[in-house]
């Protein structure tokens, strides 16, 4: 980790000390303990660059555990219980790209729609041969709009 040892306001030397930070992510407020360096001299506040990240998957966190929402961590071990890879998952989730990649490493919090089917797959794993019949179907009735070259075909 970056090591900070001088103020760059005053020159006086810094401290890396913990304390509770408010911060808001979307509309939610949460406070969080945060890692900084602390001017001894002038009480100036600053923040490496790893201190930021971790700063904002805390956050993530905490607003995840105030909404009832599943951790990172939990998400991973349901994947790896059903044995498929992330690019799996987010097919059978009918996700974006790297949606999972970003839940898993706390980037980006899970809606609660996901996060329903997430609970129901640690449950019920054999859900999820239904999810992808799900998505093939899906995708059959999508092709049925699309021409040959990729095209949306317009029926009159």
């Amino acid at each position: 980790m970056e090591k900070l040892t001088k103020c760059s306001v005053c020159g006086g030397a810094l401290a890396e000390v913990t304390e509770r930070k408010r911060a808001k992510y979307r509309d939610q407020f949460v406070e969080v303990e945060t890692r900084l360096f602390r001017c001894e001299a002038c009480k100036e506040g600053f923040v490496t660059p790893q201190q930021m990240r971790t700063h904002a998957r805390e956050v993530k966190n905490e607003v995840r555990r105030l909404h009832g929402l599943l951790s990172p961590e939990r998400i991973v071990k349901i994947r790896e219980k059903l044995g498929i890879t992330q690019e799996a998952l987010e097919e059978a989730l009918g996700t974006g790209p790297k949606m999972v990649v970003r839940w898993e490493s706390g980037k980006v919090i899970q809606s609660r729609g996901h996060d329903t089917v997430l609970r129901l797959l640690e449950r019920e794993p054999g859900i999820l041969k239904s999810l992808k019949q799900i998505q093939q179907l899906r995708t059959a009735e999508k092709m049925q709009y699309c021409e040959p070259n990729g095209m949306i075909a317009l029926r009159a």
